[in-house]
């Protein structure tokens, strides 16, 4: 028999290698019986197939005849289905190590994850950004999680200088901040400081201890005690020092301090929530007074969770009253079964926070504002963050503020190691019972309102009604808490695709007589829309409740001075969409405030603005403002001549409301 040519030629390759076999040529168009020659459409043996019929065509071996079968079901995506318009969607591409916690809230709300970014390259509801604002800049709507700046407003040296600026100002409203210097700019300063001290309290020990900070540092690093200015370490990085408090309150022996949640809305108007949870984060060795012989005991001092979470003492427990991590609101219980007034401490906390927002908001208006200048059409975003504040607990217990952290940690694990150098992230329900519920509130505070109120469906009828009958009916809407809406999904992350069913709407009187939308699903009870929507929470569980400005009004308005001075700054720029006010805008800001016809004359104006970029320079080696004026020297005029220009400042506000 002569060898079958219909087969390719195989050849041996050696061990180890992959075999490559060429691809099979796509089928003709008209199906011939084998071993024949060219026919032409007339022949019996031969069957002509039209172009869209070629993937239906199953070839068998030295079968003449194609085998007919079924097109494959093609299960069309999210986006080809529903409308997402009725969806909100949630972008989180950039979410880094937020993203379970984000993930788990989008599941729950079923809402629209967008893991990788739309392909439509459409935009989205809401976009989750892990670091800063600027990780995605092809942003033209929607609300981000980060307010430009923030980080740098928030950075412990800009934090302080503006703290220190207002207590000027309002020196009894803003003593919840120790003492600082800037290092080592201002290191004379500190040891003047530092040797006055010691003279006072010469008959009593031990002598204060100061705390030093990296200004750029983050989860305890580079934090370390000194007794003497001498023993400051003097690097590249500016650091700054403060006064140690030296009389916590403690908790079984234990120094901790409170990690509590602020959501920031929106910047203007400003509009701040506070979280009723937050995290009690413990040292794990007893407290004693700072000495010579403790001094470097970080495990005692410090509280952060990044550097305790290393010490054999941590105790890791899902219980929220009791280890190394516990639960705001058990440490307040605890306070109380002590005799002590749990709701005045809280009421005080509120206090600090509002407080220092509204100190450092007229510095974000101004980073705002360099973003989203005032008249940019091309995009219609807008901002809100979650913010950090470390409250520290005194003996009599007054909060004092430790700094806020702009990018708080939103982990709901932690890691373990469960054989020597192997470490396993494990979940701590600690952190999920309190990160998820100010992530999930913060989404729905933030979502569009048209696309989490529940909607109704009219009732289909006739033969669409049958249609969707027969096309839906083996699917279900069934979600783990029993919701039903005909615009919501069930996401499923395998594959990425959702499922729904389109149902009937009811309209149902209820006792009082008013209209209830009820949904009506096949074979399911009645289910009603209005009480069981996963986007609305019930007013007993909410964490979240506004603090600013509705409950507190007039009793903070004389605290708003620097927005003024923010308003000003920004109308001076004279160029849009810019962080720095030139020698022009300098002199416009002079003439405006009729500085240049009193004292000053304009080569004292001109000497002044030159002397204002060397301060900020010579306070700044890393960060030097160059020819121009930025927000924080402008700042140090008002800080240096604040009884002077106060009142010139006050007259230009009122110039301008005129």
């Amino acid at each position: 028999m002569p060898p079958n040519t219909s087969k390719t030629h195989r050849t041996s390759h050696p061990p180890g290698t992959q075999r490559h076999r060429p691809r099979k040529p796509t089928p003709a168009v008209v199906v011939k019986a084998p071993n024949s020659k060219e026919h032409g459409q007339s022949c019996e043996d031969c069957k002509e197939v039209g172009p869209s019929d070629k993937n239906k065509i199953r070839w068998k071996h030295r079968n003449p005849q194609p085998v007919w079968r079924a097109p494959p079901m093609i299960r069309p995506s999210f986006d080809s289905m529903f409308d997402l318009s009725q969806v909100v969607t949630v972008d989180t591409s950039h979410a880094r190590s937020n993203i379970d916690v984000v993930r788990m809230c989008v599941r729950d709300l079923h809402w629209k994850e967008f893991p990788f970014g739309r392909k439509d390259m459409g935009p989205c509801d809401i976009y989750w950004h892990g670091s800063s604002f600027f990780d995605n800049l092809d942003i033209h709507s929607g609300k981000i999680n980060k307010f430009p700046g923030m980080g740098d407003v928030t950075r412990k040296i800009n934090l302080c200088r503006t703290l220190d600026l207002i207590r000027e100002i309002y020196p009894d409203e803003y003593d919840f901040y120790p003492q600082s210097w800037f290092l080592p700019h201002q290191f004379h300063e500190f040891a003047a400081e530092v040797t006055m001290m010691r003279k006072k309290c010469r008959h009593r020990s031990p002598r204060p201890t100061f705390i030093v900070k990296p200004d750029d540092g983050c989860q305890g690093d580079g934090i370390y005690l000194i007794k003497d200015p001498s023993d400051y370490i003097i690097g590249h990085k500016c650091h700054i020092v403060q006064q140690y408090l030296s009389s916590p309150f403690l908790l079984e022996g234990f120094k901790f301090d409170l990690r509590v949640y602020v959501v920031i809305v929106s910047l203007k108007p400003l509009k701040i929530y506070l979280c009723k949870e937050g995290l009690a984060r413990f040292c794990t060795l007893p407290y004693q007074e700072p000495r010579y012989r403790n001094i470097k005991e970080s495990y005692m001092h410090l509280t952060n969770y990044s550097l305790n979470k290393h010490s054999q003492g941590y105790i890791h427990t899902d219980m929220g009253d009791t280890g190394s991590k516990r639960t705001m609101t058990s440490v307040f219980r605890k306070l109380d079964s002590l005799g002590y007034d749990s709701q005045a401490v809280w009421r005080e906390i509120e206090n600090v926070i509002v407080k220092t927002l509204l100190a450092i908001s007229p510095e974000l208006q101004v980073e705002y504002h360099s973003v989203f200048p005032k008249g940019k059409t091309d995009t219609t975003c807008s901002c809100f963050q979650i913010l950090g504040f470390d409250i520290l607990l005194l003996d009599d217990l007054k909060p004092m503020l430790l700094e806020i952290n702009a990018q708080p940690s939103l982990r709901i694990d932690y890691e373990a190691e469960i054989k020597p150098g192997i470490t396993k992230h494990i979940p701590s329900a600690i952190d999920e019972e309190v990160k998820k519920a100010v992530v999930k509130e913060t989404m729905l505070l933030v979502a569009p309102e048209d696309k989490i109120r529940p909607k109704t469906v009219k009732k289909a009828s006739g033969r669409r009604k049958s249609r969707q009958s027969s096309v839906y009916s083996s699917q279900s809407t069934t979600s783990s808490n029993g919701w039903f809406s005909p615009i919501s999904f069930h996401y499923n992350h395998d594959n990425q695709e959702s499922i729904t069913q389109t149902s009937d709407t009811l309209n149902i009187p209820d006792s009082n007589g008013n209209q209830s939308p009820v949904l009506e699903i096949p074979g399911l009870p009645l289910c009603d829309i209005t009480q069981a929507n996963p986007s609305t929470i019930p007013e007993a569980e909410k964490k979240l409740y506004e603090i600013y400005p509705e409950p507190h009004n007039s009793k903070y308005e004389p605290l708003t001075i620097l927005d003024r001075v923010a308003a000003i700054f920004t109308h001076c720029l004279g160029c849009r969409g810019t962080l720095r006010m030139g020698p022009t805008g300098f002199r416009m800001f002079t003439r405006r405030c009729h500085l240049n016809s009193g004292c000053f004359t304009n080569a004292a104006i001109d000497i002044l603005f030159i002397e204002l970029q060397r301060k900020w320079s010579f306070m700044n080696p890393d960060r030097t403002a160059g020819e121009n004026v930025i927000f924080q020297i402008f700042l140090i005029l008002y800080h240096t001549k604040c009884t002077f220009t106060l009142s010139y400042f006050r007259v230009f506000s009122a110039q301008r409301q005129q």
